[in-house]
């Protein structure tokens, strides 16, 4: 396997989030101590922590807690005097360690808490790191690969694998740093917990800790499968395929599975009906192939309630007899939804005249239900790719395959800017070893976590930015 400018360390898969460090056992004094502490991580999977505790004489625990269980400052105390319990020894004076072989990306809580009688004695110290790297890449030879979604965590990511046998997918965990191939699948979607969505070649699957789940589907289904969850999986998303292979949406929420139904322009039931993509507020998106004019359209479903909405219906503009067209029409087979569920994008078509028919990205505000488009000329037929939770745009400068570079659209400014000049502006991001080509496909809810692709000459590229803290 190529791993072009990929970060090789080995990742220890820790069984215990708290680390002590072996330490002399003095007699406790009930004199508080204040602590001084020091914390660096040098764009590493390691941690180093220093302490200058005030009273040289103070027994003192020093340990290093994992975001995932941290208990808060309510619960530190008790936290910290259970595994002092447990056989945590203690320290005296000066410390200093460096903690190795970390989750990547990863919030990390460091606390110095003087002990006496196995009691904290006062309030512990503590400080917040996190272990970072700005972009990793990596390139299996001879496959096809490209991202479709990460989690809106940014902990994980799903993607096609294509390696010319046999359909297959990879889930990649961020902190780990571990690619798992999974044979026979193609995933769309994954939780916040690493639990990946999408199908084989005929049901829905789930993909948990690397079994693949299939789910049963109602007689003469061709194929059916997920292109959606919700951060916590307790909705996905998708659609089934007859014999003609028009299709009806789906929804699989608390075991069950359910179709979900929708109208067209004309009140009909439409040809088909797909739900693309959720929200984390419940907000679905997807389209409906109209019946009489047999055109994509655009369309929600809302809330909990998944109350159907043909949000397009209401800015089309005039029908062209003529023509046979509407003068603009809003939606295509890939629609986006933002990981907050409050943003959509795709394309809307506009029929000028024969000569002229662009097609310009539009996000959609669903909340105040206004639709803003990149109707300039320049970026006619540039693809709408992702959409962020503050709406900000991704597009692809070609209206297919993967773009030279990718742009950032935001309707408050109407600016187009690149990728690179929207990641230093933004985020102060620079990164010697990144490489600002392809197509962005996927963010996290927060942004801070940035999925494209790109190819060269041999290789197709998974691509990820990892956003500083701000």
């Amino acid at each position: 396997m190529i791993m072009k400018k990929f970060y090789l360390m080995a990742v220890c898969l820790l069984t215990a989030t708290v680390f002590f460090a072996s330490c002399n056992k003095n007699n406790p004094t009930i004199t508080e101590a204040t602590f001084e502490m020091q914390l660096g991580n040098n764009e590493t999977n390691t941690i180093r922590v220093s302490v200058i505790p005030s009273d040289e004489n103070a027994s003192y625990c020093v340990g290093l807690i994992m975001e995932d269980e941290y208990p808060g400052e309510e619960g530190l105390v008790s936290y910290i005097e259970k595994y002092v319990s447990e056989g945590a020894e203690l320290w005296k004076g000066t410390y200093n360690e460096v903690y190795e072989d970390l989750f990547w990306n990863t919030d990390y809580y460091a606390f110095a808490a003087q002990i006496d009688g196995g009691v904290v004695v006062g309030v512990p110290h503590v400080e917040k790191v996190k272990t970072y790297r700005p972009y990793v890449e990596f390139a299996p030879e001879g496959v096809l690969i490209a991202p479709y979604a990460v989690s809106d965590n940014g902990m994980w990511v799903v993607g096609n694998y294509d390696d010319g046998v046999a359909p297959s997918s990879y889930i990649y965990d961020v902190r780990r740093d571990s690619l798992t191939i999974v044979s026979g699948t193609v995933l769309y979607d994954v939780t916040d917990d690493g639990v990946a969505y999408g199908r084989d070649n005929f049901v829905p699957v789930i993909v948990k800790d690397g079994q693949v789940n299939t789910l049963p589907v109602p007689e003469g289904t061709m194929q059916a499968g997920f292109y959606g969850v919700s951060p916590d999986g307790n909705t996905a998303v998708g659609s089934t395929k007859d014999e003609n292979w028009n299709e009806k949406a789906i929804i699989y929420e608390n075991g069950m599975m359910e179709t979900m139904a929708g109208t067209d322009l004309g009140g009909n039931t439409p040809v088909s009906i797909v739900a693309k993509g959720i929200g984390s507020n419940g907000n679905i998106a997807g389209y409906i192939v109209d019946f009489d004019y047999y055109i994509e359209l655009g369309c929600l479903w809302l809330g909990a309630s998944h109350e159907f909405d043909l949000f397009p219906k209401e800015f089309m503009t005039e029908f062209n007899e003529e023509m046979n067209a509407w003068t603009k029409r809003y939606g295509d087979l890939e629609m986006h939804i933002s990981p907050n569920g409050k943003f959509l994008s795709a394309w809307v078509y506009v029929t000028e005249s024969y000569e002229s028919m662009p097609q310009y990205a539009y996000v959609y505000d669903i909340e105040s239900e206004k639709m803003y488009e990149l109707s300039d000329n320049t970026y006619d037929y540039w693809r709408p790719c992702v959409v962020t939770s503050d709406g900000l745009l991704f597009l692809a400068d070609a209206p297919t395959g993967i773009s030279s570079q990718p742009y950032v659209y935001d309707f408050n400014t109407g600016k187009v800017e690149t990728f690179k000049d929207y990641a230093s502006a933004t985020w102060g991001y620079s990164s010697e070893e990144a490489v600002f080509e392809g197509t962005v496909l996927a963010v996290s809810d927060d942004a801070s976590v940035i999925v494209g692709n790109y190819t060269d000459e041999s290789n197709f590229y998974t691509t990820i930015y990892f956003m500083p803290e701000k």
